[in-house]
């Protein structure tokens, strides 16, 4: 399988984007004392490689959750945490049978055997909870619980330089898609969990997209599980990945951008409205 590269572009003192060929991105935040990769990307690429290209400091990784377009290279580092309530996403996603399916499929690679594929993260995670700081040497990194998209889901708060990385927490089209994602309303006390750090950023992040966000997306994430639970919503069938989901707001025609021009939709399952 060829081996894609990455870009990067420097955000702050502290803070790298980097970006895979498809167009996903991750994290690294550099301390003066270490460095944490917040996720891995597809894993197309030798990322670990590219990281030891930015900084000299020993590096550890942050799952924010387990889905594969986010912890692909895993299994290239050694230190890894993840909230364990991801755990059961983590071995479904990594199964031989998903991993083929969703290379052939979402990232359309011509792969016919599981050996062709970057390998997976073998060894114990190191447990991830809801407030756990990381002092990377003149930052620390902040871990929220905003569980939703996935169980285990984590957003990171980036707390001298005032920046939040929502992820695929809270975002233009956050999913609620399948067995493991929570209801709209357990889904929505995420968010107000969320929100009660909301005077402790400036700059909203994310990982898919422009990859950044004004603060109101909270709210207006908010406003859409306000909209869904009242049945009040646009309720727009849409498929995404083999899912038959209904979309809370209507979109631009050929765009991802709603209507009403406020960033912030939810994509969701009918029996998850509850």
């Amino acid at each position: 399988m060829k081996n894609y590269s990455y870009i990067h572009e420097k955000l702050s003192p502290h803070l790298w984007r980097i970006i895979d060929h498809t167009g996903v991105c991750c994290y690294l935040v550099v301390g003066t004392e270490k460095a944490c990769l917040l996720d891995t990307t597809n894993g197309l690429g030798d990322i670990r490689e590219y990281v030891q290209g930015l900084t000299s400091r020993p590096v550890f990784v942050i799952l924010t959750h387990a889905h594969l377009d986010h912890m692909g290279s895993t299994g290239l580092f050694d230190e890894v945490y993840m909230n364990l309530e991801d755990l059961p996403v983590y071995d479904y996603k990594t199964s031989t049978e998903h991993r083929l399916y969703d290379a052939q499929n979402r990232l359309k690679l011509q792969v016919s055997d599981i050996s062709e594929l970057p390998p997976v993260y073998n060894k114990e995670f190191r447990p991830l909870i809801d407030g756990q700081c990381f002092e990377l040497g003149e930052i620390t990194i902040q871990m929220i619980s905003v569980k939703g998209h996935t169980p285990g889901m984590m957003c990171a708060l980036l707390k001298e330089e005032r920046i939040a990385i929502f992820g695929d927490a809270c975002g233009v089209a956050v999913m609620l898609m399948d067995q493991f994602s929570s209801n709209v309303s357990e889904y929505r006390e995420s968010l107000l969990h969320l929100k009660e750090y909301e005077e402790q950023y400036d700059v909203v992040y994310r990982n898919h997209g422009t990859f950044t966000s004004p603060k109101e997306l909270l709210d207006n994430v908010i406003e859409c599980c306000d909209l869904v639970l009242a049945g009040k919503d646009d309720h727009v069938s849409f498929q995404v990945y083999g899912h038959d989901l209904f979309l809370c707001h209507k979109l631009k025609p050929g765009t991802q951008e709603r209507m009403d021009g406020k960033e912030g939709n939810l994509l969701y399952l009918p029996e998850k409205v509850k």
